[in-house]
């Protein structure tokens, strides 16, 4: 990314989730790309325990980036936005997830919570295609994110390539969910040199609502389904290496 391009940016998300998920450390100089529904609060956990760990703080909460202690693009100036970005200084990363099991997970999580705002969001959606909104069923739902664009889908089912602008930033290193704390560990190296131990810890996961969609994919996904995520999500299949046989999982 030559330059903090809003129009760029907005062609291909949404400028506050752009602000809202891009997490800056520049004590440690690394750049932390989040993606809804990719152990997100279990990687900001690790990341907010070793940025407190100087002053002895504790995180407050790890769902409002105003409690953070990371921070957004807009609290850069332009020229350090712009080193932050694109040049060697910075280590920037970010963990991916396989497409059908985040659906799944947000389906599960997001979807079936008729009070969230990802629900809602849905809602208004449905509503203006003439749809129901009651009893959303998975089917309705991934036939409803197919067929949106990534600039206005909601961050939770967000086209992940699109979400963290693969293609325009120049990442150092993209993990994956499926070997989550294996590489974390490769992170923190990268970062720190060595394996700090809040990155390290297996057992925590802090994630407020676990679903364990990736062992009820068959369950859920019809082989019209599967080929309809396999189409709208391909940037994700074809950047990040996942299989679009379902059955393989």
């Amino acid at each position: 990314m030559a330059l903090y391009d809003p129009a760029s940016i907005k062609h291909r998300k949404k400028l506050l989730d752009f602000e809202n998920n891009t997490n800056i450390s520049l004590r440690n100089r690394y750049v932390y790309f989040a993606v809804d529904k990719v152990a997100n609060s279990s990687i900001k956990n690790s990341l907010f325990d070793i940025e407190y760990a100087p002053v002895g703080k504790k995180t407050v909460t790890l769902y409002d980036k105003r409690s953070s202690p990371l921070l957004s693009p807009y609290q850069l100036p332009p020229d350090l936005l712009r080193e932050v970005l694109n040049s060697g200084n910075y280590f920037r990363f970010a963990f991916v997830r396989n497409p059908y099991s985040r659906l799944l997970s947000c389906y599960l999580d997001r979807i079936l919570t008729a009070s969230s705002k990802p629900r809602r969001q849905l809602n208004a959606y449905l509503k203006g295609r003439g749809e129901p909104t009651e009893d959303v069923t998975f089917e309705s739902f991934i036939r409803a994110i197919c067929a949106q664009g990534s600039n206005t889908q909601n961050s939770h089912w967000r086209v992940q390539a699109d979400d963290i602008l693969f293609g325009d930033v120049e990442f150092d290193f993209i993990g994956k969910f499926e070997r989550l704390w294996q590489d974390m560990a490769v992170v923190s190296s990268r970062i720190w040199g060595e394996l700090r131990p809040e990155m390290a810890n297996k057992d925590v996961n802090k994630s407020p609502r676990a679903t364990n969609a990736g062992g009820k994919l068959r369950e859920f996904y019809t082989p019209e389904l599967a080929a309809l995520v396999a189409d709208r999500f391909a940037a994700d299949f074809d950047a990040f290496e996942y299989e679009r046989d379902i059955l393989s999982y």
